[in-house]
């Protein structure tokens, strides 16, 4: 049995909720973020804003197909605008966690990682910026999450990294194949050595739904 990380990014924390209880998910987190939606667009469909949801939980593959299925019927993330769902497989884990799923049985899905998770980081206010480049290389949308401090005033943690506190932090799922073109682009016009000091690295995907 091996454990996968499951990401949701949808608007709809009631359905959220109702995932964690159906199937029994013990380890859960809930961040807020911001679609990454044109303001025209916004206005096109008469919003005013793109709040989003983001939902982690450690999960056993066994059970990834069945989840992604309910998600993909439940919360309609298959459709347009609904938001987006995948899995990232961890490298390792404690005894404790995989004990608590140690009793389900099942067969391994296969890992194929056509998809990849896009993290950049860069000092606030450049996310639209970044995300323009994406979009023109090859990504579809985006989410930004904005830091929240615990601890020192001034930093955060995310995925183990030190992060500022007015920095943006902002998630794109792409194709494998558009993987490396997206991060190029970005890098070149907003990395390290520039004002916005952007730092980019991804992690492969196992599956994914909503992004077609």
């Amino acid at each position: 049995m091996n454990l996968k990380l499951l990401f949701v990014i949808n608007d709809n924390e009631k359905k959220i909720n109702m995932l964690s209880e159906e199937f029994s998910l013990p380890f859960n987190t809930v961040m807020h973020g911001e679609g990454t939606a044109s303001q025209g667009i916004l206005d096109f469909l008469g919003l005013t804003k793109t709040e989003k949801i983001i939902y982690t939980s450690i999960i056993p593959d066994i059970l990834e197909k069945e989840i992604l299925a309910y998600i993909k019927r439940e919360m309609k993330v298959k459709e347009i605008g609904k938001g987006v769902a995948f899995t990232i497989p961890l490298s390792s884990s404690s005894k404790y966690i995989r004990d608590v799923f140690i009793d389900k049985k099942g067969d391994k899905m296969e890992n194929k990682n056509k998809y990849h998770l896009l993290l950049t980081i860069a000092v606030e206010g450049y996310a639209e910026k970044i995300m323009d480049v994406a979009k023109k290389n090859g990504a579809n949308g985006g989410t930004l999450i904005k830091g929240r401090e615990v601890g020192n005033k001034n930093t955060f943690k995310f995925f183990n990294m030190k992060v500022e506190a007015e920095q943006d932090i902002l998630l794109i799922v792409c194709k494998n194949d558009d993987k490396n073109k997206i991060m190029e682009a970005i890098l070149s016009k907003y990395g390290a050595n520039t004002e916005s000091r952007a730092i980019c690295f991804s992690l492969p995907i196992d599956n994914a739904i909503g992004v077609e």
